[in-house]
């Protein structure tokens, strides 16, 4: 069945999972109605102190990360300067999630990769990287900072 999906539909699967995943972990979350650039909202209270909110955006990758089609998301970066901003990349083999880690913004630019001669932009991660952000980025990892700012 996964096999006739588009790799739209395969995301749209996988970026739902990763939001199951957050609300699962009891997070408060809202996904925007519109297409607002990013794919939800995550909103922090901590007893006496203002509640903060922290933009996400989720992607899906198979094993290689290797986010087609990025500009939006560094247009984002770079018009807005976002403090609380997160992509999510979600590594998937088939229909299952086997790892989600965290980029901020700053990695982002880092793992830009530009085409010459074209305006795509795609942010590419390579292996001793990904095995680097699974291991100390994951998502129980964000949730653990974000809990403590």
């Amino acid at each position: 069945m996964l096999g006739s999906l588009s790799k739209i539909d395969r995301g749209k699967i996988a970026e739902f999972q990763v939001i199951s995943e957050l609300i699962a972990m009891g997070l408060d979350l809202y996904v925007p109605v519109i297409d607002i650039g990013i794919d939800a909202i995550l909103r922090m209270e901590r007893h006496g102190e203002p509640t903060r909110y922290y933009d996400l955006q989720i992607k899906s990758s198979v094993r290689n990360v290797s986010i087609r089609g990025a500009r939006k998301i560094i247009h984002y970066i770079n018009e807005r300067e976002p403090r609380n901003y997160y992509l999510l990349v979600a590594i998937r083999e088939k229909a299952e999630i086997k790892h989600i880690f965290y980029l901020t913004p700053e990695q982002i630019i880092k793992f830009q990769k530009l085409f010459k001669n074209t305006e795509e932009i795609d942010i590419y991660i390579p292996a001793k990287d990904r095995d680097r952000l699974i291991s100390y980025q994951s998502l129980d990892d964000l949730v653990a900072k974000l809990k403590s700012k």
